[in-house]
């Protein structure tokens, strides 16, 4: 591979690295995980009415079907630059695409994220 490539794998890796630190999606698992538990604690509870329950079920899947919706947005949004860098592919994006599902390219990728996220994380605590 050249080095073109593997610049438009880092600068991928950057940009998406970027959008996974900056997107709430840490906060959209807690709260469907939040609400998950609020619904398995309810079910369980004998003190608690089925009418109450019947009432709170619906509320609670809402929620879980909201945010693992709102979720998967924010993934395919947080992937975005891998898919708009390939766009600078001069074999296109279909090659572009193609690369990426080798384990070169996964693994580099994989490794170019991590490691800017450490470098990132080291020089703002630094």
């Amino acid at each position: 591979m050249d080095f073109l490539h593997w610049l438009r794998l880092l600068v991928a890796a950057i940009l998406a690295s970027e959008l996974f630190i900056r997107l709430p999606l840490g906060q959209t698992i807690r709260t469907a995980s939040l609400a998950a538990g609020k619904s398995q604690r309810l079910l369980r509870s004998k003190r608690i009415s089925d009418h109450w329950k019947e009432r709170m079920l619906p509320r609670y899947a809402m929620t879980i079907g909201t945010n693992s919706v709102v979720f998967f947005a924010l993934l395919c949004l947080a992937i975005t630059p891998v898919v708009l860098v390939g766009l600078t592919d001069p074999a296109g994006i279909k090659a572009w695409l193609a690369g990426l599902m080798s384990a070169g390219d996964l693994i580099g990728l994989f490794v170019l994220s991590l490691g800017y996220i450490a470098l990132r994380v080291r020089l703002l605590r630094g």
